[in-house]
């Protein structure tokens, strides 16, 4: 799956662990930086454009070195070192590795049928317990936006809801900026709603609609 999508899926999971901010960041960490054995493609890149040869890292890396139990194993255990409650961080960071895993073991796909993605489980060391799916959808099929748009949708609910966001991970500055504007655009679409709620309730159109609105509004105040 598209690293935004593993990011927006670990944070959802870490928002429902009940640990510290501090905490549940280094658990969403978890979930992204598997996805570190693929910075070949900038290394590839950087030798097409540069040098007009083609090299081979990110193929021969990605999903062999971090996806895999060694991997997890590494991940969660420099990550938790960093933690308030580590014993908690990593059994979360380990579930949230393996979830990483399972998403691109189904949803990784390129455009053909033949460029399916292996989780090479053992990697580095061995191919012995090497995870294929034929089914395996591509990494633009529906399931993926459909997935993306849902974990979108229950951010927006969280940050009305309880203040929290994936922005704060990088600035709490930017984090608060964001969401008194969504909140406050969420309470003028409440405002609004509940006008047109009480002009139907009540047979009302036009002015008087608004302004019975806007009694009823006084009366009941928006939270």
């Amino acid at each position: 799956m598209s690293p935004i999508t593993h990011f927006l899926g670990s944070w959802a999971i870490s928002d429902a662990t009940g640990l510290a901010h501090r905490d549940r960041n280094l658990v969403v960490w978890c979930g992204l930086l598997p996805d570190l054995d693929g910075a070949g493609i900038v290394v590839d890149m950087a030798n097409r454009l540069l040098f007009g040869t083609e090299t081979f890292w990110y193929g021969r890396f990605h999903h062999s070195v971090l996806h895999g139990l060694p991997g997890a194993i590494a991940i969660v255990l420099v990550v938790s070192a960093f933690a308030t409650r580590r014993v908690h961080v990593f059994l979360w960071g380990f579930a949230i590795v393996h979830l990483h895993i399972l998403c691109d073991l189904v949803g990784s796909r390129g455009p053909t049928p033949f460029d399916v993605w292996p989780i090479y489980y053992l990697g580095p060391f061995s191919n012995e317990l090497t995870i294929r799916w034929a089914g395996q959808w591509q990494l633009n099929a529906w399931p993926n936006v459909a997935a993306t748009l849902l974990l979108i949708g229950y951010i927006l609910y969280r940050m009305v809801s309880a203040g929290r966001s994936p922005v704060s991970m990088f600035s709490e500055r930017a984090h608060h900026a964001v969401n008194q504007t969504f909140s406050r655009r969420w309470q003028r679409l409440r405002a609004r709603r509940g006008e047109g709620h009480w002009s139907k309730l009540l047979g009302l159109g036009g002015d008087e609609a608004c302004k019975r609105g806007r009694a009823v509004k006084q009366e009941n105040p928006v939270e």
